[in-house]
């Protein structure tokens, strides 16, 4: 009995410190919605997503530019390297979004992912997502 309360305390303290590791398995074939950047929810009227697909390559839109590359899981560290976009010009509000969305996946991001909603916390931003649907 003792035995089962230290392993079940181990567990719920490692799950509270984010210590669940995340595998490829669980981000492949989702289509993630960004809904928020540091905590602060984005305006409706910017569209930004993440796939990740077969192989760990990822794309999507990061603000009003599409971005693809393939990427790496590392002990829960997601980083997207090399990295491509298109360049076409954006509002300032999109080119915000941008510039967050692709710094965080080029430089990498611990993952928290719970099934519904995925977040990465890079050095500067951290960005929240909502599943949208199975790919």
């Amino acid at each position: 009995m003792k035995t089962a309360i230290v392993t079940a305390s181990a567990l719920l303290m490692t799950a509270c410190s984010g210590g669940l590791k995340v595998s490829e398995s669980d981000l492949q074939h989702h289509h993630w919605n960004l809904v928020a950047i540091n905590g602060t929810t984005i305006s409706t009227d910017i569209k930004s997503d993440l796939e990740i697909a077969e192989h760990f390559s990822v794309n999507g839109l990061a603000g009003c530019n599409r971005f693809f590359g393939s990427a790496t899981l590392t002990q829960n560290r997601l980083k997207a390297d090399p990295l491509a976009s298109t360049k076409m010009a954006c509002s300032p509000a999109e080119q915000e979004v941008e510039n967050a969305v692709l710094h965080t996946l080029g430089n990498g991001a611990t993952v928290n992912n719970n099934g519904q909603r995925l977040e990465l916390v890079g050095e500067q931003y951290t960005l929240t997502y909502a599943l949208a649907d199975w790919m």
